[in-house]
């Protein structure tokens, strides 16, 4: 278990360094095209930001579908990277994102249809026919 573990939480690491990796080439690349926007402003230069904003959203959403599936084998790497410092770790929770946050998120889009469902199930026992 310990072993398995320790995978995960390597796999989970590289994935991490994998995406920073392509942020810090993508960043210079997209100061320089907002520089350039800035001095020219041409229409060609607004196509290649475009191009580059999708190329970084689609590494974004690369990563964060590895992460997910790497959550379902180890989930509380998710909420607490290990690679953090404890400062980052910090920040985070000091920026509301917390487990708790995802719970409250998760009852948020679903908790009211329960409530609802409970609702209708309870008048169907007790014989009232819901509308």
């Amino acid at each position: 278990m310990g072993s398995s573990s320790k995978n995960i939480e390597q796999a989970q690491e590289c994935c991490y360094l994998e995406w920073m990796s392509l942020q810090s080439q993508r960043i210079p690349e997209l100061k320089q095209l907002l520089a350039q926007r800035r001095s020219h402003g041409d229409e060609d230069n607004d196509n290649k930001l475009r191009e580059l904003t999708g190329k970084i959203i689609g590494d974004f959403k690369n990563y964060a579908a590895k992460r997910a599936d790497l959550a379902h084998r180890c989930s509380s790497n998710y909420y607490t990277p290990t690679w953090n410092s404890p400062l980052e770790n910090a920040l985070i929770w000091m920026g509301g994102c917390r487990p708790s946050s995802f719970f409250r998120l998760v009852y948020a889009l679903c908790g009211s249809q329960t409530e609802i469902r409970v609702t209708q199930f309870l008048r169907n026992i007790d014989g009232y026919e819901s509308s």
